[in-house]
Parts: C-alpha cells; sequence; structure tokens
C-alpha cells in the first residue's frame, strides 16, 4: 500500500467492512448496548484486513488492472478473512451464536466493495481509453532495447502512454510508425517544445557514457526520466532494489523471505494455523494413532533426517506408514507406487496425506513452515545438486508440508527438474495470499492428490 491510491482503497474496505459490522450490530441491538467484547472483535477483524491488505494486490487498481482479476482478488480476500474469523471464533469464542452477526456483515461488505471497486475502474479506464492523463514519452535509443519499449507504447494504448518521438544516432525508422526525430544532438531542441512528459533511456549498457550525458541533460532540462536496463534476458520476474551505502545493488533473483518483516509474517502466519490445525485435528491424530499402533507392530511416529533451511538437517516427523525397517534402507531407498513396505492403512493415509498432520509441530517448533519446498533426505540432495541445475536454490527458505509443486502434482514419482522450476518460482513470488491460495488448493484441489504413494 504505498500509493496514496492504495490507501485510500484500504480505508475504503476498512470503513466498510466496519460499518457492515457495526451496522447489523446496532439494527438487531442498538448501539447504546455494544459489548466490549464486539469491539474487541471489530479491532481484530480490522488487523486481519491489515494483513490481508499487506500481503496481496488487493488495492493495486490502474487504468491497465483486469476487472476480473480484481474482482477474483477482492473475493479471495474475504474468503480468507471470512475462515479466519470463523475459525477463530470456533476455536476461542461462541461461533453458533455469533456467527450471523459475522457471515452476513461480510457478505455486505464484500458486495459493497465490489461495486466502488467495479466503478471506479470503469471510469479510469474509459477516461485514459480517450487519453485523459496520458504521458507524453521520448524515447531514446535504436536498439533492441529500444525497439520493445517502442512496441509496447504503441501497441498498448491502455497503459496510459503516447509516443512522442524517437531520438538516436543509429535507427531504423520502420521501427516507429514513422515517430523518428533525429539523432541525440536535437535533445534540448525537442524537449523545450514543452510537449514531452518523460522521457525513456532505452540504450545499451555498454553505452555508459551517452547514458550519463542524457541524464544530466534531463535534470538540465527539468525533464522527468527513467532508465530501461539493458539485461531482459537475466531478468525473468521482479528486480530490487537496494543500497550498499552509496552503491546501488540491483537484485535479479527476488527473495521476498530475505526481508526481516516478510519473514515475521509467515512465522506468525505458520505459529498462528498450525495452533488452531493441531486443535482442531487432535481427535483424529488419536484416532490415527491407535489405528497404526494395533495394525502394525513398531513406533506410531517416523522420524527422519531431513535437509532445510540453509542446508541445516532437522528430525521431521511423520505418521509411520512402513513397516519398520533398517535405517540404511529408509534413507536411501526412493519409495515407489508399488512398495511394499507400505502397510494397508500406510497407503492410505499416504495417498490422503494424513501421514503428513505430526509435521505441524515441526511447524510449531520452526523447522518447517505450512508452506514451501518439500525437505528431502540428505543422500538424494548431493545427488540431485549434480544432476538439476539451480536444485539448491530450493533451501534457501524453510521447507514446507504443501508446496506450490505438490499443488500441481508434481510428487512421488514426477519430474525433479519441474518441482524445482516450481519451487524457484514460489521463492521469487512468495506472499502471505501465495500460501493461502497453496493452502486452499491442497485440500480441494485434486492435483494435490495425484502420485501419492
Amino acid at each position: 500500500m504505498k500509493s496514496n491510491k492504495s490507501r485510500g482503497m484500504f480505508l475504503l474496505d476498512l470503513f466498510l467492512l466496519n460499518a457492515a459490522f457495526l451496522g447489523y450490530y446496532a439494527y438487531h441491538h442498538g448501539f447504546i448496548i455494544i459489548s466490549y467484547k464486539y469491539i474487541f472483535f471489530l479491532f481484530f477483524s480490522s488487523l486481519i484486513w491489515l494483513f490481508i491488505s499487506i500481503n496481496s494486490p488487493l488495492h493495486v487498481l490502474s487504468p491497465n488492472s483486469k476487472i476480473t482479476l480484481c474482482m477474483k482478488h477482492l473475493f479471495m480476500a474475504f474468503s480468507v478473512l471470512t475462515v479466519c474469523l470463523v475459525a477463530t471464533l470456533a476455536v476461542f469464542g461462541d461461533f453458533k451464536n455469533f456467527n450471523k452477526y459475522i457471515l452476513y456483515p461480510l457478505l455486505f461488505a464484500g458486495m459493497a466493495s465490489g461495486f466502488f471497486r467495479l466503478g471506479y475502474l470503469i471510469i479510469i479506464k474509459h477516461f485514459t481509453k480517450n487519453g485523459y492523463g496520458r504521458k507524453s514519452i521520448l524515447v531514446i535509443g535504436g536498439d533492441r532495447v529500444a525497439e520493445r519499449v517502442i512496441n509496447k507504447i504503441i501497441k498498448s494504448p491502455y497503459l496510459g502512454y503516447n509516443l512522442y518521438g524517437v531520438l538516436a544516432d543509429k535507427y531504423h525508422e520502420s521501427l516507429s510508425n514513422g515517430m523518428y526525430l533525429g539523432k541525440l544532438d536535437r535533445f534540448a531542441e525537442v524537449v523545450r517544445t514543452k510537449l514531452v512528459d518523460e522521457v525513456i533511456i532505452a540504450l545499451p549498457l555498454r553505452r555508459e557514457k551517452e547514458i550519463i550525458d542524457i541524464v544530466g541533460k534531463c535534470n538540465h532540462e527539468g525533464v522527468r526520466f527513467r532508465i530501461v536496463p539493458d539485461f531482459f534476458r537475466l531478468v525473468q520476474n521482479r528486480m530490487h532494489i537496494e543500497a550498499l551505502d552509496d552503491i546501488p545493488l540491483i537484485s535479479i533473483q527476488t527473495e521476498p523471505l530475505t526481508t526481516l518483516g516478510n519473514r515475521i509474517q509467515k512465522r506468525i502466519f505458520d505459529i498462528f494455523f498450525s495452533i488452531v490445525f493441531l486443535m482442531i485435528t487432535f481427535p483424529a491424530l488419536l484416532a490415527i494413532a491407535i489405528i497404526i499402533k494395533l495394525t502394525s507392530p513398531g513406533p506410531i511416529i517416523f522420524k527422519q533426517l531431513r535437509m532445510g533451511a540453509n542446508n541445516k538437517e532437522f528430525w521431521l516427523y511423520k505418521f509411520r506408514t512402513m513397516k519398520v525397517q533398517d535405517k540404511e534402507s529408509s534413507d536411501n531407498t526412493w519409495t515407489a507406487e508399488t512398495d511394499n513396505r507400505v502397510t494397508k492403512f500406510g497407503r492410505f493415509l499416504r495417498k490422503t496425506n494424513l501421514d503428513e498432520l505430526p509435521q505441524f509441530w515441526n511447524v510449531l517448533i520452526g523447522n518447517m513452515s505450512i508452506v514451501g519446498p518439500r525437505p528431502e533426505r540428505e543422500h538424494f540432495v548431493e545427488q540431485f545438486k549434480e544432476e538439476i541445475k539451480n536444485y539448491k536454490v530450493r533451501h534457501l527458505i524453510k521447507s514446507g508440508i504443501t508446496g506450490w509443486a505438490q499443488v500441481n502434482g508434481l510428487r512421488g514419482d514426477t519430474s525433479i527438474p519441474d518441482r524445482v522450476k516450481h519451487d524457484i518460482f514460489y521463492i521469487q513470488h512468495w506472499s502471505i495470499w501465495l500460501d493461502l491460495k497453496i493452502i486452499f488448493l491442497t485440500v480441494f484441489n485434486s492435483k494435490a492428490y495425484e502420485n501419492a504413494y
């Protein structure tokens, strides 16, 4: 929520949410007798909404925003809020007598927020399409970098830019539909027409002196400018700019979880989710433990050393699904679909993912996260890192009970390179929003259960 527009939309959503809660409560009881518990509930729901808003693109609205995608983000946000509030009341409160004071207001607030967004997007798209607020852009450069910028501006008027012209010492005029204005020595003359709102410098980095010269001229003429980095083949994701004192650093492999605030958010979510989950599923955990003990000799819990974040080993806990065997066999043998080591009840546990439930204890004590790359045994880690490109990148963050690869059916005897690609995608695009999506898909998406044996 960096922009004023984002803050305004957040405040609007927060107002609608609290107005819906208070209005519904007052309609039934009156404002005078609002209890302190309900006031605390409003404060708690507002905190959750803030948490959701910070970690999702919910309030990022612009002329090129897709209406369907914005509505999807809004629906998911209110779904997450509803689940959090209902789960909290189910564990710590009285949901049965309080449900109508939650569900109806959430429905009203969600619909109101949706109507406001729809109206806002229709209006700004209409004005942008008709030329309102568009910036007139002067492009500097005639190589492939400039060509990409020019084509994007010409073919995407909804972005809010008009191509004023192109300046370059060497240039093929056909690339800009007759918008070539001449060589770079005409820069001051063109800019002083006062028809240029912004300059985009799209020169190759090898022409550093020219870039520095154009930047100086932009500052001298008081014109805003931006520079297109000439390394598109390296930049596959969002870039992140930091500083080493007065030296700028550009990260082309973004890792949101390198930020302390993001790690704290993920850890708080893991603790809250695992506590609630363990409390709710305790009867099921007890029943599974009893059945394992009655149907197969040996311990109930199976533990094994796995490689986690920063290449540190930890004990991973699972319900035992196999017959008791020696350590070398369990550590160095890959599980196959027709593996005769798996017990009958163990096969059911594996197929339904119920054998993973004790790993919520791993999450609670900090060895794992709810969502992340699945941890592997050291024997296979050493093998895969030599065979598969970027395999060890997946060890930059904590391992997870479920992950982006798993909800896309990549588990069991499936492609390891494909798993690595999905794990790296998760690392580079992490957000609480993505975590919630993966958790939802783990439960309700059939792909998450494919190749489970």
